[in-house]
C-alpha cells in the first residue's frame, strides 16, 4: 500500500514537473512583448505567464470535455471578460482577457508543482499525509485558476465604489456650470481640464469626450460612459443629460440638483461600504492578536497543572 501511494505521489509530481519544463522551453522568449510591460504588483508571477499562454493554445483539453462542460466554461469564460472590459475599458480589454487566460493558468500549474513535490516528499518520508497532498495538487491545477478569476470581482467592486465616491463633487460642478449658462459638453470638458489627477471617473470621462470629438454623437457617448462605470446612479444621470440632449429641455438644472443630492446619499453608503470592508480586514490580526494573548495568559497556567499532577 505505501508502495503503491510512493507511486502514485511520484507518478503526479512528475507529470507536472515534465508539464512545467516543456511549456516554459516551448514558451521562451514567444511573448516577451506581452508580458515586458506588466505590472508586476499585479502580476505577482507575471515571469511565469508565457508558460500559461502557451498551455492555453493546446485545444487537446478542450475538445476532451464534455459538450455541457465546454458550454458552462464558455458562460463562465464571458463573464471573466466582462469584468475585465469593464475594469480595462474596450481598447484593452481583448489584451488583457489575453493576459488574465494565460496568467490563471501559470498559478493553477506553480500551485500544482508546488504541492505535488511535497506530496511526492511527504509520501517518501513514509508520511500518510503525502496522498492528501498529491490529491490536493490535482484539485489545485484546476481550482487555483478560478480562485484567480474571483479576484476580478473584487477589484470591479473597488471600482465602482471609487466612481461612487468621485461621482457627487463631479455632478455638484457639472450643475454649476449648466446653471451659469455652459451646454453640458462644454461643462464636461472644463471638469476634465481643471482636474489633472488620476481617477477611474475622470479617464472614463476622457474617453468619453475624446469619442464626441472624434464625431461620435453626443448622446451615445454619454450612454456608453454609463455602460462603462456601471453605477446606477451614473446610468441615471446619464438618462437625464441625453433626455435634456433629445428635447433640448431648459429644466435640466432642477433635475441636476435632485441628481446630486441622490448621489451624495450614495456616497455616504459607498463609504460605509469601504468602512465595513477595512474593519472585516482588521479582524482577521486582532483574532491573531487575541490567541496570541490567551495562549501567553494560559500556558503558565496549564504548565502548573501539569506539573502538578
Amino acid at each position: 500500500m505505501a508502495m503503491a501511494g510512493m507511486v502514485v505521489s511520484a507518478a503526479v509530481c512528475g507529470i507536472f514537473l515534465i508539464i512545467f519544463v516543456v511549456f516554459y522551453f516551448k514558451s521562451k522568449g514567444l511573448y516577451d512583448e506581452y508580458v515586458e510591460y506588466l505590472d508586476k504588483d499585479e502580476y505577482g508571477l507575471k515571469d511565469f505567464i508565457p508558460i500559461g499562454l502557451a498551455i492555453n493554445e493546446i485545444e487537446f483539453f478542450g475538445k476532451l470535455m464534455p459538450l455541457s462542460l465546454r458550454s458552462a466554461m464558455a458562460r463562465h469564460n464571458n463573464q471573466v471578460y466582462q469584468k475585465i472590459l469593464e475594469i480595462r475599458g474596450p481598447k484593452e480589454a481583448e489584451f488583457y482577457h489575453f493576459i488574465h487566460s494565460g496568467y490563471r493558468m501559470a498559478v493553477g500549474l506553480i500551485a500544482a508543482v508546488g504541492v505535488s513535490v511535497i506530496g511526492a516528499i511527504q509520501t517518501a518520508q513514509g508520511s500518510s499525509d503525502g496522498l492528501m497532498f498529491t490529491g490536493g495538487a490535482v484539485a489545485a491545477f484546476f481550482a487555483v485558476p478560478f480562485l484567480v478569476d474571483s479576484s476580478l470581482k473584487e477589484t470591479v467592486e473597488k471600482r465602482r465604489l471609487s466612481i461612487q465616491m468621485e461621482f457627487p463633487e463631479f455632478v455638484n460642478k457639472l450643475t454649476l456650470l449648466v446653471n451659469a449658462g455652459m451646454t453640458i459638453s462644454k461643462a464636461w470638458e472644463k471638469i476634465i481640464n481643471e482636474n489633472k489627477r488620476e481617477h477611474i471617473l475622470y479617464d472614463e470621462m476622457r474617453y468619453a469626450l475624446a469619442e464626441i470629438k472624434a464625431g461620435r454623437p453626443e448622446g451615445i457617448a454619454y450612454e456608453e460612459f454609463a455602460r462603462r462605470c456601471h453605477v446606477k446612479e451614473v446610468t441615471k444621470f446619464v438618462s437625464v443629460i441625453v433626455m435634456n440632449l433629445k428635447r433640448g429641455g431648459s429644466e435640466v438644472v432642477p433635475v441636476l440638483r435632485e441628481q446630486g443630492r441622490e448621489c451624495w446619499e450614495m456616497r455616504k453608503n459607498a463609504a460605509k461600504a469601504i468602512g465595513e470592508q477595512a474593519s472585516t480586514k482588521i479582524l482577521i490580526p486582532m483574532m491573531i492578536m487575541f490567541l496570541g494573548i490567551v495562549l501567553i495568559v494560559a500556558t503558565p497556567a496549564v504548565m502548573s497543572m501539569t506539573s502538578g499532577m
